[in-house]
C-alpha cells in the first residue's frame, strides 16, 4: 500500500507540455496513435492527414510559402516545452506580510520561473504586462543555455561564480543581433501564452527597435486572428532637440487576447471633459444632452428606404436629405423620434437638417482609443517624477509611468483577477494594482487584484547611485519599492476612508445607507518573495529509493513544502501557516478561515492521534516525510484513515517523500 504514494520523477518536474499535448490529441484522434521505436505512443503522420481530410502537410518544406524563420528558432520552439526541475524557494524575510498577502514577487530567471508556474497556474491569469528589453544594445542580459538554463541562471547572478555577475549585451554589431532577441523572447511568449485564461490579454511594451519582428512571432504564437491593435503611446511632454533625425515621442503596446472573441476590453469612465459636451439649452426634463448627425453615408440608389421627406415643425418644409446621404433612420424610427421630441433643428429652430438627441444619463462608458497620451496615462518624465516620491534618486533610466499600466490593468481586470509581469523591473506594475485597488474598493469592482511580478536579480554596476545607496541588484530595488508605495497607498486610501466615514457621519446616514459601504477594511500591500533555484530534491535513481536520501542537504522544510505544492498545482497566492494537528506539527495551505486543504509533515514526527484529527477536514492533498513516521503502525494507520477520506467527491491526493 505504500509504495504508489511513494513521490515520482513526475512530482518534481514542471508541467511536461509536450506530453500534455500529446495526452489531449490522444483523447480527441486515438486513432491517429501507433507504437514508437522506444515503446512509447507515437503520431503516425499517414492516419493523421485521413482524420483530418488531408489538412496535414507534411511537404511544406518543398513549397514556396510564407513563414519568419531565423537561426535558433527550433532550438527556441523546443526550449518552451523542455521541463524544468528548478525550484522556487521561499523568503519569508524578504517577504511583506507573508500570512495574509496573495502577491508574489519571484527573483530568476524569467523562462524558467514561467516553466514552473505551468501547472499552477495553466489557463489562470486574466492579464499579462511585459516591457521586456528594447534590444538597443545596452539593455539585453538574458542569455538562454538549451542545455541547462538553471546553471547558466546561477553562473549571470552571481551565485555560483566568485566572479560575480556576468552581464552580457547584445550589440548591434554581433551577427545575433535580432536572432538572440528573438530566441529569448520565443519561449517566453509561447509559455505565457498557457497562463492566460481563454478570456485573458496580453500587453507587450515595445519600440521601433523589435516592434515588426515582436509582431511576426505574437502572430504565430497567439494567432494573427487574436491580434487585438497596436497601440500607441505619446510618451514625451516636449521634443527631444538633440535627436539627429526625428524625436522619438512615443513606443509601442502590442495587444493580443488569448481568444480575441471571448476578451473585450472594459469601457473606460466618463471624464469631465467628455460630460461637459452635455447641454441643456431647451430645459429637456430629462437633463443634459448632446446631438448627433442624423444622417449616413449611403446615397439613395444604396438605401432607398431611407430617403424620403421629414417636417420640420417649426417651418412646416418638407425636407429631403442631400443626393448623396440618406436618413440615418427608417421612416418608422424617426416617427417615435418625432413622438419623443428627440429632434433638435437648430438655435433659431430653422435648420435644413436635424440632429437626435443623446442624453448624459443614458450615455455609455467610453470605447479605449489606439492612442494613449501622456496628458491621460503619464509620460516618460512623468514617472521619473513618481519614482522620486518614493526614492530620493531615479535608479532607472526608463521606468513605466502608473497611470500607463493602470489604464491598460482597469481595461483588462476586475476583483480578484491576476496580473503577471515577468520583466517586472522597477516594479512599476506592483505599485499601479496596488493604486488601482485603493482606488476601486466599489461593490462592482471590489479592489482585490492580485500581482505575480517576476525579475532577473541583475546587478547593479559599482558606479550607479543605486549601487552606492546598497542596491546590489535590480529585484531589491523592486522589492524596496512595493514596500514603500505600498505603506503610502494605505495611508492615502485610510485617510480617504476616514474622511469618507466622517462625511456619512455629518450627513446623519448609516453605514449601510453610504456608498461603497462593502469596501475592504484594509489593502493587501504585502508580497510574498520566493527565489529560483535548483530542487530540493535529488533526481530519482530507480535503484537507490530511499527517502532520507532524496533530499538536499541544508534545505528547510518550508522549501520543500513550496515545490511539492508548486509542481502539484498549487498557486503561489495561497495562504501558507504552521499548524498543529493532533499533536504533529504541520505545513499547510489553508482557506480564509484557516481551514487546511493541503497539509504536509516534514520535520515533526506523526503522532498517533493524527490520523483521526484528518478526518476533521476537507483536505486534497497530504505529504509526509517518509522519516516522521514513528513506527509503521502509525504509517498504516494514517493511510487507511486517508484512504477514507479519497472519494469522487473529495480527489484526495497522497505523497510519502
Amino acid at each position: 500500500m505504500t509504495e504508489k504514494y511513494k513521490l515520482q520523477q513526475e512530482d518534481i518536474n514542471s508541467m511536461d507540455l509536450n506530453g500534455d499535448t500529446l495526452a489531449k490529441l490522444k483523447q480527441i484522434l486515438p486513432e491517429v496513435f501507433a507504437d514508437g521505436a522506444d515503446g512509447k505512443p507515437s503520431i503516425d503522420i499517414e492516419r493523421l492527414k485521413i482524420a483530418l481530410g488531408g489538412a496535414v502537410d507534411v511537404e511544406s518544406d518543398n513549397k514556396s510559402r510564407f513563414s519568419f524563420g531565423w537561426s535558433g528558432k527550433k532550438q527556441a520552439q523546443a526550449l518552451a516545452n523542455q521541463p524544468s526541475t528548478a525550484t522556487l524557494r521561499p523568503s519569508t524575510h524578504d517577504s511583506k506580510n507573508w500570512d495574509t498577502t496573495q502577491n508574489v514577487y519571484i527573483e530568476g530567471d524569467n523562462l524558467e520561473v514561467l516553466k514552473l508556474l505551468q501547472k499552477s497556474y495553466y489557463g489562470q491569469i486574466k492579464m499579462i504586462y511585459i516591457d521586456p528589453p528594447y534590444n538597443t544594445g545596452k539593455d539585453f542580459v538574458y542569455k538562454d543555455n538549451f542545455h541547462d538554463n538553471v546553471k547558466n541562471y546561477l553562473q549571470l547572478t552571481g551565485q555560483v561564480d566568485d566572479e560575480g555577475n556576468k552581464i552580457s549585451t547584445n550589440t548591434d554589431k554581433s551577427g545575433r543581433y535580432h536572432t538572440d532577441w528573438l530566441n529569448m523572447m520565443y519561449p517566453r511568449l509561447k509559455l505565457a501564452r498557457n497562463l492566460l485564461k481563454d478570456d485573458g490579454v496580453i500587453f507587450i511594451s515595445i519600440d521601433d527597435n523589435e516592434v515588426h519582428n515582436l509582431r511576426k512571432i505574437c502572430d504565430e504564437i497567439f494567432g494573427e486572428d487574436n491580434f487585438v491593435s497596436q497601440v500607441v503611446w505619446k510618451k514625451r511632454v516636449s521634443p527631444a532637440n538633440d535627436s539627429q533625425w526625428f524625436s522619438s515621442d512615443h513606443e509601442y503596446i502590442l495587444i493580443y487576447a488569448k481568444n480575441k472573441f471571448l476578451w473585450f476590453p472594459y469601457r473606460l469612465d466618463r471624464n469631465d471633459k467628455q460630460n461637459s459636451y452635455y447641454t441643456n439649452s431647451d430645459n429637456d426634463v430629462r437633463g443634459a444632452w448632446n446631438s448627433a448627425a442624423y444622417t449616413c453615408n449611403k446615397n439613395k440608389d444604396e438605401r432607398p428606404n431611407l430617403y424620403y421627406p421629414i417636417i420640420n415643425p417649426n417651418t412646416k418644409e418638407e425636407i429631403y436629405p442631400k443626393e448623396t446621404a440618406v436618413w440615418a433612420y427608417s421612416k418608422e424610427t424617426h416617427e417615435l423620434h418625432v413622438k419623443n421630441n428627440l429632434l433638435y433643428w437648430g438655435l433659431d429652430g430653422k435648420s435644413k437638417s436635424p440632429r437626435k438627441k443623446q442624453f448624459l444619463s443614458e450615455a455609455k462608458n467610453v470605447v479605449p482609443r489606439s492612442i494613449l497620451d501622456y496628458t491621460e496615462v503619464g509620460s516618460t518624465q512623468s514617472s521619473t517624477i513618481e519614482f522620486l516620491k518614493i526614492f530620493d534618486h531615479n535608479f532607472f533610466n526608463y521606468t513605466k509611468p502608473i497611470e500607463l499600466i493602470k489604464r491598460l490593468t482597469l481595461l483588462s481586470t476586475k476583483e480578484n483577477d491576476i496580473i503577471l509581469d515577468f520583466f517586472s523591473g522597477s516594479a512599476t506594475t506592483a505599485h499601479a494594482v496596488m493604486q488601482l485597488n485603493a482606488d476601486h474598493t466599489s461593490v462592482e469592482d471590489g479592489g482585490k487584484r492580485k500581482y505575480i511580478c517576476v525579475q532577473l536579480p541583475e546587478a547593479t554596476a559599482p558606479e550607479s547611485e543605486a549601487y552606492k545607496a546598497g542596491y546590489k541588484n535590480i529585484c531589491e530595488i523592486g522589492k524596496e519599492r512595493i514596500r514603500r508605495a505600498g505603506e503610502k497607498v494605505l495611508a492615502e486610501w485610510t485617510e480617504k476612508q476616514q474622511k469618507s466615514a466622517q462625511a456619512t457621519a455629518n450627513a446623519g446616514l448609516f453605514a449601510d445607507d453610504a456608498e461603497n459601504n462593502t469596501a475592504p477594511t484594509s489593502l493587501d500591500i504585502g508580497f510574498k518573495v520566493f527565489k529560483l533555484d535548483t530542487s530540493n530534491i535529488k533526481p530519482f535513481d530507480a535503484n537507490d529509493m530511499f527517502a532520507d536520501d532524496l533530499l538536499v542537504a541544508n534545505r528547510s522544510a518550508l522549501d520543500l513544502f513550496y515545490e511539492l505544492v508548486l509542481k502539484q498545482g498549487y498557486s503561489l497566492d495561497n495562504r501558507q501557516c504552521v499548524l498543529d494537528i493532533g499533536g504533529t506539527r504541520c505545513y499547510a495551505l489553508v482557506h480564509n478561515d484557516n481551514t487546511p486543504f493541503v497539509l504536509a509533515v516534514l520535520d515533526d514526527t506523526v503522532k498517533p492521534n493524527f490520523a483521526l484529527e484528518l478526518l476533521k477536514y476537507a483536505l486534497t492533498l497530504v505529504i509526509v516525510k517518509d522519516a516522521c513516521f514513528g513506527t509503521d503502525e502509525i504509517k498504516l494507520n494514517l493511510l487507511a484513515t486517508l484512504e477514507q477520506l479519497q472519494n469522487k467527491d473529495n480527489p484526495l491526493q497522497i505523497r510519502i517523500i
